[in-house]
């Protein structure tokens, strides 16, 4: 087909259109207005994902029957042969346990008044007593720690109900106190057939058991496989009165695809961050690497601290942390290389350009993580704040802004 004056003239037009197009859009990338962006410190982290088990070596406090009043709290540090809990043969028995909690307060109560009669300094000091308590109860709040918040409260009510009584003389304190002193004495009386559960051992306390404290055990751990880690389940709650875990040593186990498992190794430094329970990152180590099943091995591992907050714990997911970087981040698009090699990014100061020498610590999706160069101080020295450019103009060191 013979073409036409006409068709040869559109087509010349359409492909000058494009030439044209492609000529402005190149021409507004290289002389778009300078782009820039805070430098800031940042952290990044190499880590794997898993789901496993907590494992702690305990014993659970024998079953008893009747209404259970723990003596102490959850994670709590206790010596052999301390008292834990108290079982009552009836509900009706924390009726008359409140009751004799509540005289006995009130005897603090009078105490403090039989002291401010004689002395007006204590006064003060309880004062101070109920700020503290206040400051303190704030704290626990603050921090999430509500295992310990009922108790932090109980100080507070202690300490302002201590101003509450204010009597005549001192003799009508005394008559008051010798009349409370009977009340907690027929009190004490009256739960006579309470049951002291006591501990065997010293350790760590815990008011909650699951049925595993006899099977998931270190013992257990040792030469574990893939397959006896997957077939674990979650058992119910038992009614007991506890457990105590002897030691403060845990342990973390888990199955990992044998790939990823390649970047440990026993006796690696790790970090575990677990999804719930554990307020902060636990510092652990690899104690075992099993061998492969089915394209699976079966990691544990180990850590010697925080156990107080892991007591609840069991079935978990985790972030095992590898590695961590920190450094300043930057765009990946504001990195330059001189002729020596050597990285920098350009930097806005006032109405000047000055580049600033980095060494590379860690490239992301987009940005990357440095740090000044090595002998870089100064206006040389890239720093937090630092408003890095990174627009693909021509720049050079020490050039003066186009706009300014």
């Amino acid at each position: 087909m013979r073409s036409t004056p006409i068709f040869k003239i559109l087509s010349a037009a359409v492909l000058a259109a494009v030439v044209v197009l492609l000529g402005v859009q190149t021409y507004r990338y290289f002389h778009r207005p300078l782009s820039v962006s805070a430098a800031y410190t940042s952290q990044v982290s190499d880590s794997i994902s898993v789901t496993g088990w907590v494992v702690r070596q305990e014993t659970a406090l024998p079953e008893v029957s009747g209404t259970l009043l723990r003596q102490v709290q959850e994670g709590e540090k206790v010596h052999a042969g301390q008292t834990v809990a108290v079982s009552y043969a009836s509900k009706s028995a924390l009726e008359t346990v409140k009751e004799l909690e509540d005289a006995e307060l009130k005897l603090q109560q009078l105490q403090f008044a039989r002291s401010s009669f004689l002395d007006s300094d204590a006064a003060l000091k309880v004062d101070s007593d109920v700020s503290d308590s206040i400051l303190g109860l704030r704290a626990v709040v603050a921090g999430g720690d509500y295992s310990v918040a009922a108790e932090a409260m109980a100080g507070v009510k202690t300490a302002v109900l201590k101003r509450s009584y204010s009597y005549e003389s001192l003799d009508q304190i005394d008559a008051e106190i010798e009349s409370t002193r009977s009340s907690i004495s027929a009190l004490q009386d009256r739960l006579s057939g309470a049951t002291a559960v006591q501990t065997a051992a010293a350790g760590y306390f815990s008011g909650s058991t699951d049925g595993c404290e006899g099977t998931l055990t270190p013992a257990f751990l040792e030469g574990v496989t893939p397959s006896q880690l997957n077939s674990l389940s979650a058992s119910a709650a038992v009614k007991n009165a506890g457990k105590i875990i002897t030691s403060s040593t845990w342990y973390y186990a888990a199955v990992l695809p044998a790939a990823e498992a390649e970047e440990l190794e026993v006796g690696q430094e790790v970090t575990l961050r677990l999804s719930k329970g554990l307020k902060q990152d636990a510092p652990a180590h690899v104690q075992s690497i099993s061998n492969q099943e089915d394209g699976q091995v079966a990691v544990v591992f180990a850590c010697t601290r925080y156990i107080s907050q892991v007591t609840l714990l069991r079935r978990q997911q985790a972030e095992i942390i590898l590695r961590e970087y920190s450094g300043i981040r930057v765009p990946t698009a504001a990195l330059r290389m001189d002729e020596s090699g050597q990285l920098g990014v350009y930097c806005q100061i006032g109405a000047y350009v000055y580049l600033k020498p980095v060494d590379l610590i860690y490239k992301g999706s987009g940005f990357c993580l440095v740090r000044r160069a090595e002998g870089a101080s100064g206006e040389r020295a890239l720093r937090q704040g630092d408003l890095v450019i990174s627009t693909a103009q021509q720049l050079t060191d020490g050039m003066i802004l186009p706009d300014s």
